[in-house]
């Protein structure tokens, strides 16, 4: 069995590894759209936007803060199965 420390290591690097990968597949997807001249939509400053391929910016919403209506403290544990 593995020493704490470096599974704890070896936890992070998978996770800066993952979020990487993910970074640059975005990357690539944006170019990609914008090749084809498709638009996205995205989040930026608590709306959410669509960019088109020519640059252009449209506001479809503005975001809202919603408070929760359950208080979780750390360590909840919680059921994900539906109710029948």
């Amino acid at each position: 069995m593995k020493p704490t420390i470096i599974k704890n290591m070896e936890e992070l690097e998978n996770r800066q590894l993952l979020s990487k990968i993910a970074r640059e597949a975005s990357i690539v997807a944006n170019r990609e759209n914008r090749a084809l001249g498709l638009h996205i939509q995205l989040v930026e400053d608590g709306y959410v936007i669509e960019k088109f391929a020519d640059g252009s910016k449209r506001t479809i919403k503005k975001l809202e803060k919603v408070k929760s209506k359950v208080s979780l403290k750390k360590g909840s544990v919680l059921c994900l199965k539906q109710k029948s």
